[in-house]
């Protein structure tokens, strides 16, 4: 029987080396996520309307493309190793996310040097969209009308987006731009599937007799309903 971790320490940068590491090791399916995709996969599947259980989304890190190709390691225990360093992973993004939002960054690679060096999105993104599709109805209100967060990730996260992307030719500035957006377009997804899946708060008090009735007469409560013959059967 496995044992696998769910403890709620922070990774250390050597952990997620070490997640990195693994997932681009011989051990893994060519079409294993990299480090990158995998942090926008968990960010969607932790913001998103529905309860997604993450031990659901294993085959899809091993194998992004269909969900079936599995990783080969050596022993049960290499499985619990990096499975528990995973599932501490999400651990991480959902307390960040759910507790202090503003310290949240998206895990994304830099390519070039300097005033030169740019950032990629597009892993990210294409694993944000991945996350929505294990769960395509409950995110369908969001997609059926897009917002400018989602519209961002989908830009990058899609084929569709990549073809408009080509298209467009928005060059270097609008891709730096769109990084430094996406914290932002995360937080504020999140946010709003929080708030729509909130349960209504309930006024269960009970209104005193002088109170105003919640009729909306103006009157008080003991003068109007709450009047004896109001009662009456």
């Amino acid at each position: 029987m496995l044992n696998i971790s769910a403890s709620e320490t922070p990774l250390t940068d050597a952990e997620l080396d070490q997640i990195e590491q693994w997932l681009d090791s011989d051990a893994m399916p060519e079409t294993a996520m990299d480090i990158s995709m995998l942090d926008g996969f968990f960010t969607a599947l932790i913001s998103g309307p529905n309860l997604v259980h993450p031990t659901r989304a294993l085959p899809w890190i091993w194998d992004s493309e269909e969900g079936q190709a599995q990783p080969g390691f050596e022993t049960p225990q290499q499985f619990e190793q990096v499975v528990g360093l995973l599932m501490r992973y999400w651990n991480m993004l959902a307390n960040t996310l759910n507790q202090n939002p503003d310290a949240y960054a998206p895990l994304i690679y830099l390519s070039g040097e300097g005033d030169a060096q740019e950032s990629i999105i597009e892993e990210w993104c294409t694993g944000y969209m991945l996350g929505i599709a294990l769960d395509p109805h409950g995110w369908a209100p969001m997609l059926d009308e897009p917002s400018d967060e989602i519209s961002l990730i989908m830009l990058y996260g899609t084929e569709s987006g990549w073809e408009e992307l080509d298209r467009l030719q928005l060059g270097p500035d609008y891709q730096r731009d769109a990084a430094d957006a996406l914290a932002d377009c995360a937080t504020a997804i999140h946010a709003y599937w929080r708030k729509a899946t909130a349960p209504p708060i309930r006024n269960t008090g009970k209104i005193g007799r002088n109170d105003p009735c919640s009729c909306g007469s103006g009157k008080k409560f003991k003068l109007c309903h709450g009047a004896p013959a109001a009662n009456e059967a």
